[in-house]
């Protein structure tokens, strides 16, 4: 209240003369309320000096318009212009700034529920696993992006694990490919001119050791689209007989990489059974 202004306006006086248009946070998006773009000549707001431009209306009648839609402003102004006196809180604009910061101060608390950008949240204790990409196309390139989940992947080859799923212990990085629900499934790929043509994804964890490794993205070119059988998502289990349990990414990329041209790799993947994948509606 110390940032804004009152102003006390008849809704008996005829038409106001102001143009608005939501006011949006720039720092965290959210709608705050009114803001006057315009006011017309000869208006009552012009001859009276109701209003300015750049000014901001927070509070009709003390309804706050946070996070009201555009609609439900103008329709809350609309009814409160049925009374004899409107009450009004006018921010403004050198004051905006300011109170955009005090509308994102209490959300801090929130858990980011609000759509505040996370730089505003202090970090957690405990450091999240990161996921390493490598690209086994026959390059020796390495992707230096961390990838949160396979989700974010913009493989053609990805339709149904591309989706959120609601239960974590489901996600494509965690209890995928577990012995429970999975199938095995051998394939042979036969190195040919454009490598084996898949990357491989995991979750390194200092405190667990190496974690499962899976196929990320299945390339354009090369063996495997090719063949047509791997697919993303599967969890390699065992290279040319060579069970991989507890080997790092490195590891499984170097035994890959030692293939030569017109050698056939022996893979032996686990893949969720169909039940455990989420269904498009």
């Amino acid at each position: 209240s110390e940032m804004t202004k009152t102003v006390e306006i008849s809704g008996e006086g005829g038409p106001l003369g102001i143009h608005v248009v939501p006011f949006f946070s720039s720092l965290s998006g959210r709608m705050l309320g009114l803001f006057v773009r315009g006011i017309e000549e000869d208006s009552r707001s012009r001859r009276d000096g109701l209003f300015h431009e750049n000014e901001c209306i927070v509070k009709i009648n003390h309804v706050d318009l946070t996070d009201k839609t555009f609609a439900q402003a103008q329709d809350i102004f609309r009814q409160a212009m049925k009374f004899q006196s409107v009450m009004l809180e006018v921010l403004p604009p050198y004051n905006r700034e300011q109170y955009e910061k005090s509308a994102i101060a209490p959300l801090c608390f929130l858990g980011n529920e609000e759509g505040v950008p996370k730089t505003k949240i202090p970090p957690p204790v405990h450091p999240k696993p990161t996921l390493k990409t490598i690209n086994l196309s026959g390059a020796s390139n390495l992707e230096a992006g961390v990838q949160p989940t396979l989700q974010q992947s913009k493989s053609p080859n990805l339709p149904r694990l591309g989706r959120k799923l609601s239960s974590p212990s489901l996600s494509p990085l965690m209890g995928f490919g577990n012995k429970k629900n999975a199938k095995k499934i051998k394939i042979d790929l036969k190195k040919g001119p454009e490598g084996l043509g898949f990357t491989v994804v995991t979750r390194d964890s200092s405190v667990h050791g190496p974690g499962p490794i899976f196929v990320k993205n299945i390339l354009p070119k090369g063996a495997a689209v090719k063949d047509g059988r791997l697919q993303s998502g599967d969890r390699i289990l065992e290279v040319n007989g060579r069970d991989i349990t507890g080997r790092t990414q490195e590891e499984l990329v170097a035994m890959l990489r030692s293939t030569k041209q017109g050698e056939t790799v022996c893979l032996i993947v686990a893949r969720q059974e169909e039940a455990f994948l989420p269904r498009e509606l």
